[in-house]
């Protein structure tokens, strides 16, 4: 098979920035496409952590994109959890001063970075490097921040379950009206504050590393993002969603709302038991930890919550996908993380 050498872009990286990516299965065709977009932007290396992929990553992309890729091979897949943190680590070990983190399917755009650390110079004049991240925009996942929904409401509120709170009730209903639907706003903030973020498009300075540590393993799968970001703001600092910087998804995930006519659907619905499970189980102990104070207002919005799902399953004969998600409820609530061998991956 005749490898094609692509040519990658020499420019001296104006940050010694390293991007960390994962990738497994057959993806092979998105992950060409990201590496590209890359090669054309400065960064130094890109971390490749191969979680079990069903082709020769190491070989092919070390032909192929000769000193600008670094694979580390897994040989199974270990889920993001471990797939992020392996590949940190690793970025960290061979000299990143900053680390950008990516999915596979996550294609940058020419000034993505640039927009990024133009936005990073700025905050960090006032935020320390340990205590800040930016965040590349993904309109099809911050749905809510492209029409303009205001941060109060893009942010899990203190108590919610699963981003559901029963005050939320009657705007959940305005928003579902002719005139109370959002619409894509032409002119969005510069920046939005987020609470909890995810791998995709995220910078930040490898102080940040040794101030919160690496993503936590035990999470596996799903949420793991969102619990690393978390200690981002409990130690008072600051992530910075940056609606200029552009990230374009390849693929959309399994449950994302564009497939499904609300997130309920999306978890009844969408493909594959273990991904159903993890997502909730890791969602619940998340919650336990970043958004519980009262555990009487966190317990009736967990009975709603549960109750909608099971009216749902019923209408949707889902009620074999729900009783799996009331065991995810039960181990999150219990703290029970790590692979659950009754979902592998």
């Amino acid at each position: 098979m005749e490898v094609v050498q692509h040519k990658i872009s020499r420019r001296q990286p104006k940050k010694n920035t390293y991007v960390v990516t994962v990738t497994y299965g057959d993806r092979k065709s998105f992950l060409l496409e990201v590496l590209d977009a890359l090669s054309d932007i400065d960064v130094s290396t890109v971390v490749v952590v191969d979680n079990g992929s069903a082709w020769p990553v190491k070989v092919e992309l070390t032909a192929q994109y000769t000193g600008f890729v670094d694979v580390v091979e897994l040989g199974r897949n270990t889920g993001s959890a471990m797939g992020f943190s392996t590949g940190i680590q690793r970025a960290l070990d061979l000299g990143a001063e900053y680390i950008w983190l990516m999915d596979d399917d996550n294609r940058p755009r020419s000034d993505t970075l640039q927009k990024l650390f133009e936005n990073y110079s700025r905050e960090v004049k006032t935020t320390q490097h340990d205590r800040l991240a930016v965040l590349a925009f993904r309109p099809e996942h911050q749905a809510d921040v492209a029409m303009g929904v205001s941060a109060h409401r893009i942010n899990p509120h203190t108590n919610s379950f699963r981003g559901f709170h029963v005050f939320d009730i009657p705007y959940k209903i305005w928003r579902r009206l002719p005139w109370g639907k959002p619409r894509v706003r032409s002119r969005l903030p510069t920046t939005v504050q987020m609470k909890q973020a995810p791998y995709s498009g995220l910078l930040f300075h490898r102080d940040l590393i040794l101030a919160i540590g690496l993503p936590n393993t035990d999470f596996v799968l799903y949420a793991d993002d969102n619990e690393f970001t978390y200690r981002i703001a409990r130690l008072g600092g600051r992530v910075l969603l940056v609606t200029a910087a552009m990230l374009d998804d390849l693929e959309s995930s399994w449950n994302i709302k564009a497939r499904f006519s609300n997130s309920f659907a999306g978890l009844l619905r969408g493909s594959g038991d273990f991904r159903a499970y993890y997502c909730m189980r890791n969602g619940v102990y998340l919650d336990t930890i970043s958004v519980k104070e009262d555990a009487f207002m966190f317990w009736i919005n967990r009975t709603v919550y549960m109750g909608v799902l099971f009216l749902f399953s019923l209408a949707l004969k889902e009620v074999k996908r729900y009783r799996l998600l009331r065991i995810a409820v039960r181990d999150g609530l219990s703290c029970r993380l790590g692979i659950n061998k009754q979902f592998p991956l």
